[in-house]
């Protein structure tokens, strides 16, 4: 281990980082799996407006031998406060340097020097999405406590009835105003990524690799609400998933006139149901279940667990699974 040399990103890495990936993710995921472009790391990694986490591994001969990388996110509570929480991602050993080197796992290492270096200094609190391999290894090592295991609300797609009074328009962009409109209902999030316009724009419209529909709600030509889809993808087979969503807990009929939307994208694209994630705690959740979804185990498919590790911002495991409204879109799962 001692050959290893541990730092943090430096321009020119980009090459290495993407060959160490593709290898170790070709391998993992097998015949299906299409390389990462430099157009894809650049987007998630150079051009998040939050930022990146990126503490690296290298061999003497220059390759990549490891990485613990995260995108962070702004986050505020219901009073106001602005926290940073990181989703960890594309995590990895070169398939070389996984056995031999030491006892102690070289991806460990990684972890806590990325910890050190970030956990309480750049932000306040990490979450993941793992599968219960990762999972293992994230609570016995790296400090990660349960939140809960994941459930997917699922529906056959079908032609769902919109309201009259709510017009829904399919854009590809997000306008400005989704600023105001978030400034509006935020109060009534305990605890809510940030839904600004320089977020969603780099978050969806930018990305070059995934295509998002945007769905965006008014009534009487005021932005009430939006929601973000995909139909390709999905943790479900064949299902199409609403991956984020801005609504206010009072106007149902603004979340039925999204979801009927949703449908009509689902049943486009050829997709045989639509999926969402939301807290079960939170009301969102209950107006999915009224407008006819079902929870489904996530272990019916893969198994995913939401986990979360604190430095500095006092949130319990018990705390978030009352109050933290998380979405799909928060993570790489979407």
């Amino acid at each position: 281990m001692s050959e290893i040399q541990f730092r943090e990103y430096q321009p020119g890495d980009e090459q290495a980082i993407l060959d160490t990936f593709n290898l170790t993710f070709r391998e993992v995921c097998g015949e299906g799996y299409v390389d990462r472009e430099l157009s894809h790391w650049e987007w998630e990694f150079g051009q998040n407006p939050a930022g990146a986490r990126m503490m690296l591994a290298f061999a003497p001969d220059g390759r990549c031998a490891a990485q613990y990388a995260a995108t962070p996110m702004k986050v505020v509570l219901a009073g106001g406060k602005e926290l940073s929480f990181f989703h960890a991602v594309d995590s990895m050993v070169h398939p070389e340097f996984r056995k031999g080197l030491s006892k102690r796992p070289i991806f460990v290492d990684m972890a806590e020097r990325f910890f050190e270096r970030y956990g309480g200094r750049e932000d306040h609190l990490g979450f993941g999405y793992p599968v219960r391999p990762a999972w293992r290894i994230g609570e016995r090592y790296l400090g990660y406590r349960l939140i809960r295991t994941l459930e997917y609300l699922l529906q056959n797609v079908g032609v769902a009835k919109a309201p009259s009074e709510v017009e829904v328009e399919l854009s590809d962009r997000f306008p400005e105003q989704v600023d105001e409109l978030f400034a509006e209902l935020q109060p009534g999030f305990a605890c809510t990524v940030e839904k600004s316009f320089v977020y969603l724009d780099w978050r969806y419209r930018r990305c070059p690799s995934i295509e998002y529909k945007i769905l965006l709600a008014r009534r009487e030509g005021r932005l009430r609400g939006f929601a973000v889809v995909r139909s390709d993808g999905g943790l479900v087979p064949g299902a199409a998933t609403i991956g984020d969503l801005l609504v206010g807990s009072d106007e149902p009929e603004i979340l039925a006139a999204l979801v009927a939307k949703a449908h009509e994208i689902a049943r486009a694209a050829g997709c045989t149901q639509l999926l969402t994630v939301q807290n079960p705690e939170l009301p969102w959740a209950e107006e999915f279940r009224s407008l006819g979804f079902e929870a489904e185990p996530s272990s019916h498919w893969l198994e995913r667990k939401l986990g979360s590790r604190d430095w500095s911002s006092g949130l319990t495991q018990e705390w978030l699974g009352e109050h933290w409204y998380y979405q799909l879109g928060d993570s790489d799962l979407f």
